[in-house]
């Protein structure tokens, strides 16, 4: 049997309005030999598990994170700030494109996570609710040992960026190995890293060393391979993670979803039998 650790941070504002949810609903549907690591920023969420759920303070567990932060914390380009607004590039005005303090939470929490788990560490983002028991036997099935990652496209022939609220990082491929010294190097060394790439959020990061290593080793598997989800060039691509299988058991409150408390219905464009949806 396999194991699998799953990562996830949050911050004080985030465990208040989501994070919370998500360490409940996870300790109530995920099957118990799931174990999960969780970073809190400045901030103690109530444990619901501690047998399969820890809680780590990411200001003493993740010094690199709290280093580059020091270092690019009041740096304008590593926090929003578009770098080249002449280039008028598409949607320069979106902040997030460019605010890679913002993003290297998530990635720091990844790389401190997979020097802790064996087999296969998956990340997901705090901003989902298990809506449903969630069996090890399905964990298995979705973690497909004979590829290095998984993770979550935006359709068929979709030129965008993977949707970064779930992947799976096979710890025993060496090309996995590879694929995680690159995008730690990508944080560590930013100035030949991630500041040479067109946008600095985590999932473009992400998305631009998946492209680069997959043409190497085509050993990956993408959850909305197929699906029937609507394509998009430079960005969007729907709500894809609840449009694939892992929307049997997740829902995903991106944006304003976490104030609405769940995904609408309009969200949904495949058919989605489960309860949960059916409310």
């Amino acid at each position: 049997m396999k194991h699998i650790t799953v990562v996830t941070t949050f911050h004080r504002p985030g465990l208040d309005l989501y994070a919370q949810k998500f360490l409940d609903s996870f300790a109530k549907h995920v099957d118990k030999k799931i174990r999960l690591i969780a970073y809190a920023e400045n901030c103690k969420p109530k444990n619901p598990d501690p047998n399969q759920i820890t809680v780590l303070s990411a200001e003493e567990h993740l010094p690199k994170l709290q280093k580059f932060k020091e270092t690019w914390g009041s740096v304008p380009k590593a926090n929003g700030k578009c770098p080249f607004p002449e280039k008028r590039p598409r949607d320069y005005h979106k902040e997030f494109k460019w605010d890679a303090v913002r993003f290297a939470n998530k990635v720091y929490a990844v790389f401190d996570a997979c020097s802790r788990s064996q087999d296969w560490c998956v990340w997901m983002d705090a901003d989902q609710i298990v809506h449903s028991d969630w069996n090890y036997e399905d964990w298995d099935k979705l973690l497909p040992n004979h590829c290095w990652i998984t993770y979550v496209g935006r359709g068929k022939s979709s030129q965008t960026w993977p949707e970064c609220g779930f992947y799976g990082l096979n710890l025993n491929s060496k090309t996995c190995g590879k694929f995680l010294k690159e995008f730690e190097r990508f944080y560590e060394e930013a100035e030949t890293g991630i500041f040479t790439l067109a946008e600095w959020h985590d999932s473009y990061v992400f998305g631009t060393l998946l492209d680069i290593r997959k043409r190497k080793d085509p050993a990956v598997f993408d959850y909305t391979k197929n699906t029937n989800l609507k394509t998009a060039r430079t960005g969007g691509g729907g709500h894809p993670l609840i449009n694939c299988d892992l929307g049997k058991w997740l829902d995903h409150l991106k944006g304003d979803r976490k104030t609405q408390g769940k995904s609408s219905r309009k969200d949904i464009v495949v058919k989605r039998p489960e309860e949960y949806w059916q409310r």
